[in-house]
């Protein structure tokens, strides 16, 4: 703790402590009230009963043994008649002050006349009309010289006490701190070293336990994310090394098909060049499609922790991506149709609930990828539904297709080991993949949070084919 912030509280604890003795003292004075209340009234009757109770001077002897176990209120006592004779007195040889003898007594049996404070520590004078044939009187008398001076005492033990608990405390506060800081450095001085599991430990009833969860909390998602980014950063490294293999095979076919066309073009007929112009073509067009997929892997990261990341209306998107797709297709001179249904919840004009997290770009490249996955696979139609499932939006993806085989629905989100031919589907429609397409749907789907399920249709329902389902939580 700095010692600024000590003397911060060393002069908010001294603050505290006279204002609570300030109350202390007036709740003294307060307990001592003013003359003639209730509870002097109740202490000078229950001095005058005892004096009934026996002879006067027995009367006045057992009271003052009854003070003796309370010495700070010295007290001394008169019985005199209504001439002011002295019939009894505590001390025996000391007379009563003249200004209490000549002070109107009470014509009441029981009837208290007093004067000052008896609890205050000054002096305080009382009359009391004893039970009597006879006019008695009990004349009581406290000097309050001694009590004044307990009283000070008492609230000088006060003060001090109050002050040492509140001086204790900042001491304690000032240890607890001390170690919670050497805590804190030796949980960051873990985390420099490479140890992200470093933790605090904090209990329900740690003064700042809160601020330590909210720390813990705060390394769980620093440690999620470092081991995503080092497990992407892995792949990347894997997916780099094999694809260097994997090229090799394609370059080989280009250079023989320019070197025969080179050599023996002229030789050729026109069947034989354009198979070879086919091929050259095939393996661009792939060659394109591979650095655009890598150039795009390369620059995935979490869309939470980007710029982009904004509330992304699925259900716009959805409608966009589904007339591009429809719009490729006709372009192509193909005939899949795109069947877009939104659930009603999802659309509710002006307020959407169809929005996640997310990058708009990312989304829209994750749409563009099962759209053309599905049109390749489908015989004429591909259905997409959005829906709401609890806190999540749920994006089916079904076509009428032949559907995938258990290899294909196991390898989906991974590379493939080789290139893979679309044989079986109708010649405008092959073409060479490494499955690049499912491992981007993955890692947009789980960036975001969702998660996938792939699988094949009813049999004999409208979709038998391929079936992709995507969840995302809602915004």
């Amino acid at each position: 703790m700095s010692r600024s912030l000590w003397l911060r509280f060393f002069a908010i604890s001294i603050f505290f402590a006279l204002l609570l003795s300030l109350f202390y003292l007036w709740m003294i004075r307060e307990v001592t009230t003013r003359p003639g209340d209730e509870v002097q009234r109740s202490m000078y009757l229950f001095i005058a009963r005892i004096v009934e109770e026996h002879d006067y001077a027995e009367g006045l002897r057992r009271v003052q043994a009854y003070r003796s176990e309370s010495p700070a209120i010295p007290l001394k006592m008169w019985i005199v008649n209504s001439d002011n004779k002295i019939l009894a007195s505590n001390p025996v040889d000391a007379p009563p002050p003249a200004a209490l003898l000549q002070r109107i007594k009470p014509g009441v049996i029981h009837e208290v006349v007093a004067r000052g404070r008896f609890f205050s520590g000054s002096a305080a004078t009382a009359i009391v009309r004893l039970q009597a044939d006879e006019p008695r009187y009990l004349l009581i008398h406290n000097p309050g010289t001694a009590a004044r001076g307990a009283f000070f005492t008492m609230a000088t033990l006060f003060v001090v006490t109050l002050v040492t608990a509140i001086l204790l405390g900042l001491l304690l506060l000032a240890l607890y701190l001390r170690g919670r800081s050497a805590e804190a450095r030796g949980v960051i001085k873990s985390m420099e070293a490479g140890n992200l599991g470093a933790r605090f430990t904090s209990g329900r009833l740690d003064a700042i336990g809160g601020l330590m969860q909210h720390f813990n909390a705060m390394a769980d998602e620093i440690q999620r994310l470092v081991m995503q980014l080092q497990a992407i950063e892995k792949t990347r490294r894997e997916l780099l090394q094999e694809l260097g293999h994997d090229l090799r095979t394609p370059l080989t076919s280009l250079r023989t098909a320019i070197d025969t066309l080179s050599a023996h073009g002229e030789a050729m007929e026109m069947q034989e060049r354009e198979e070879f112009f086919t091929v050259v073509s095939s393996e661009l067009d792939y060659f394109t499609r591979l650095i655009d997929d890598l150039f795009f892997i390369a620059n995935i990261d979490e869309p939470r922790y980007r710029n982009q990341a904004t509330s992304v209306d699925l259900c716009d998107l959805l409608k966009i991506e589904t007339d591009h797709a429809d719009h490729l297709q006709q372009q192509a001179d193909q005939a899949i149709e795109f069947v877009l249904q939104i659930d009603e919840t999802c659309d509710q004009g002006g307020e959407p609930g169809g929005s996640i997290t997310g990058d708009t770009y990312l989304i829209s490249r994750l749409l563009r990828n099962v759209f053309n996955n599905a049109a390749r696979y489908a015989q004429s139609k591909v259905r997409i539904r959005l829906s709401v499932i609890a806190d999540a939006l749920e994006l089916i993806i079904e076509d009428d297709g032949p559907g995938l085989s258990a290899d294909a629905m196991f390898r989906f989100g991974q590379r493939r080991d080789t290139r893979l031919l679309f044989s079986g589907l109708p010649s405008k429609q092959a073409e060479i993949s490494l499955g690049l397409g499912s491992v981007i749907i993955k890692a947009i789907v789980e960036l975001h949070g969702g998660h996938y399920d792939i699988g094949n249709g009813e049999a004999h329902s409208e979709y038998p084919g391929a079936r992709l389902s995507l969840i995302f939580p809602r915004r």
